[in-house]
């Protein structure tokens, strides 16, 4: 195997070397340095720029470089601005998922309203000439207020009071119209007022119980629902009373009239002699006994017919004597 083994160059070789290097720098820098000397020496010897007089401006003056000074006639004057328009607006709960909104101006001008729950956020807007008186749908469980302005990112002209949807809805109840009972005369005058629950009737500052209340001249019955109903239809009746007296109503006596004649008697008449009691039998026994087992003669005929066709012993010893003669017949003539 051939190894490869490295020598030193001699001394002579390396300083030929490191002169021939020197000299290749000087050759490649000298070019360099001599451009910045003959750009120079060309700029001092080119003759100046010959300019003509007609083509030379004026020096400005000094005063021209000035701003102008404001005249004091021409300063504007401000203009006023226009007065904002006034603003009302109130927000109450109508029903148990809306609020009534009622707001107006001033002024004709179109503003904008904006309806916010308690956290600033937006539940309803829009805009109005004049005046409004809308009803609003919103979520229960929130207090809503309403502000107006001119614009709906401008700033508030009127703010409303809170309107609290937080409370549980109200019941709709319907009031009944009270009865007026009115007879003759003013002792029994007197209000009926149904039992309607949820419902108050008061006539003034009074309140009406449920059933007959008395009363007396012109009464004006005025319905109200109490906390947590809200109440529909008619909610007012009124009626005079009547204060006529009743007509005489006793009885008037009956004018005397003529007994009526009694009717004629029969004189008395004397009584017939009794009949002698029937003899003795043996189906009538005499005395009493008799007269207490015969009630009435049709009784007595009838037991008497009984009696008389009832069988006695000598009938029944014949009957025996024929049914067992008859049963011997009958049983020799069937025994072959």
């Amino acid at each position: 195997m051939a190894q490869i083994v490295s020598r030193k160059a001699p001394p002579i070789v390396r300083r030929l070397a490191l002169c021939a290097a020197v000299l290749g720098a000087l050759m490649l820098g000298l070019p360099l340095l001599m451009v910045p000397q003959a750009g120079a020496a060309t700029a001092a010897e080119r003759p100046p720029l010959q300019i003509p007089a007609d083509q030379l401006s004026p020096s400005p003056d000094p005063q021209q470089l000035l701003p102008p000074s404001p005249s004091p006639t021409s300063t504007p004057s401000p203009t006023p601005s226009a007065a904002p328009p006034k603003a009302q607006v109130s927000l109450v709960r109508s029903a148990c998922d809306s609020v009534r909104l009622a707001a107006q101006t001033d002024q004709g001008a179109m503003l904008a309203y904006r309806i916010t729950d308690e956290a600033g956020h937006e539940a309803a807007s829009g805009r109005f000439t004049g005046s409004a008186d809308i009803i609003v749908p919103l979520s229960t469980g929130h207090a809503y207020t309403a502000t107006v302005s001119q614009s709906p990112d401008g700033a508030a002209l009127a703010t409303s009071a809170a309107a609290d949807l937080t409370a549980p809805c109200p019941v709709a109840v319907t009031a009944d119209a009270p009865l007026f009972s009115d007879p003759c005369g003013t002792d029994r005058d007197a209000v009926l007022v149904p039992r309607i629950i949820g419902v108050d009737y008061r006539v003034g500052e009074t309140l009406l119980a449920a059933g007959s209340n008395s009363a007396l001249g012109t009464v004006t019955v005025v319905a109200s629902a109490r906390p947590g109903y809200s109440m529909g239809g008619p909610t007012q009746w009124t009626h005079q009373f009547s204060a006529a007296p009743c007509p005489d109503s006793q009885p008037q006596p009956l004018p005397p009239t003529a007994a009526a004649p009694a009717p004629p008697q029969a004189p008395p008449s004397a009584e017939p002699p009794a009949a002698p009691s029937p003899a003795a039998t043996a189906d009538h026994p005499a005395g009493g006994d008799w007269q207490a087992s015969t009630g009435t003669p049709a009784e007595h005929s009838s037991q008497t017919a009984a009696s008389a066709w009832a069988p006695g012993p000598l009938a029944w010893a014949i009957m025996i004597a024929l049914a067992v003669a008859g049963g011997i017949l009958f049983w020799s003539k069937t025994r072959h």
